[in-house]
């Protein structure tokens, strides 16, 4: 006698696709509230998805500044352009799997925040580089609550 399946796929690709949305929705809500910042920049673009919180961060609403890698750039202190710049350029093209650096952007306001952006290289099975997905965090309250603390 066969026995009929308790197996329903449909049902099953239901519960993953509400699994995913819960999770979807749990990190975007943790972004959020930490006001962490992200970018996905895919090396042979130009563009770059600059997250709404990113642009926040700078001082603009996600509809006033480009996902554009030149939107991202255009905000780094000059002071600190070209350290940050190469210190990219010598990540990606030596196989690194991971980036960050520390500097100083320009924000909207004219306000100099102090940023860490911590970035995961994506290379391809070859090792060529596709894509730099990044956090981007401002440690501005944070280096001014170390100043007063004599740190």
């Amino acid at each position: 006698m066969i026995v009929p399946s308790s197996y329903h796929p449909q049902a099953e690709l239901e519960q993953t696709i509400a699994d995913l949305e819960a999770l979807d929705d749990w990190n975007s809500q943790v972004m959020a509230e930490t006001e962490i910042g992200v970018f996905d920049w895919p090396l042979r673009s130009h563009e770059v998805y600059l997250s709404p919180i990113f642009k926040r961060l700078l001082g603009y609403r996600d509809h006033e500044l480009p996902d554009a890698l030149q939107a991202w750039l255009s905000h780094i202190h000059s002071d600190d352009y070209d350290r940050v710049t190469s210190a990219l350029e010598r990540a990606i093209r030596n196989g690194a799997c991971k980036f960050q650096t520390v500097h100083r952007v320009k924000h909207r306001d004219g306000t100099t925040p102090l940023f860490l952006i911590k970035a995961s290289i994506v290379r391809n099975s070859k090792g060529t580089p596709t894509r730099m997905l990044a956090a981007v965090i401002d440690l501005t309250a944070v280096a001014e609550e170390l100043q007063a603390v004599g740190v």
